[in-house]
């Protein structure tokens, strides 16, 4: 049986609702949660690295010009140019994540989704409803998974057609 075959007895669905679109979100945030958190901490191993490398850099370059006293010191640093770069820094930032999380969503819905038409796929073959079939989005993933399951369930389909006639 090949795939062609069974592709006429699937029916296309509708695009997703907002409603539709967030399955089971607390699934998706969890995922989200971690991926953003590893970033997170990555972001911040490498900028304590920056900061120790900066600061010095910066106790390197007052010993060899011995530009100001101790007390001092901060003042040279944390000035206008400081304060733009960290205000950039900051909106990079939080841009980042906004787009982590765009990215996550979008990955863990792409694979989720499928899974919940399969569960549901599985429950109506397993209550003997064979003219059932998996529908899922184009770009989804678990098409291969999804086009077998599909032929399984016309090869059922067919096998208890026999048996009934």
């Amino acid at each position: 049986m090949n795939s062609s075959s069974s592709g006429k007895n699937i029916r296309k669905r509708p695009r997703r609702t907002l409603k539709s679109t967030i399955i089971e979100p607390f699934k998706q945030i969890k995922i989200g949660l971690y991926v953003i958190g590893i970033c997170i901490t990555f972001l911040l191993v490498i900028g304590s690295l920056f900061l120790k490398a900066f600061t010095q850099q910066y106790a390197h370059v007052m010993e060899i010009f011995d530009v100001v006293d101790s007390s001092g010191k901060w003042d040279l640093v944390l000035n206008d140019v400081f304060y733009s770069n960290a205000i950039m820094i900051g909106i990079v930032f939080i841009l980042f994540i906004a787009i982590i999380f765009i990215v996550v969503f979008k990955m863990t819905h792409k694979i989720y989704g499928p899974l919940v038409s399969i569960e549901r796929f599985i429950t109506d073959i397993t209550n003997g409803h064979y003219e059932k079939r998996v529908s899922i989005r184009a770009g989804d993933e678990l098409k291969r998974l999804v086009s077998k399951l599909n032929i399984m369930a016309e090869e059922l389909e067919k096998r208890h057609k026999k048996g009934d006639v």
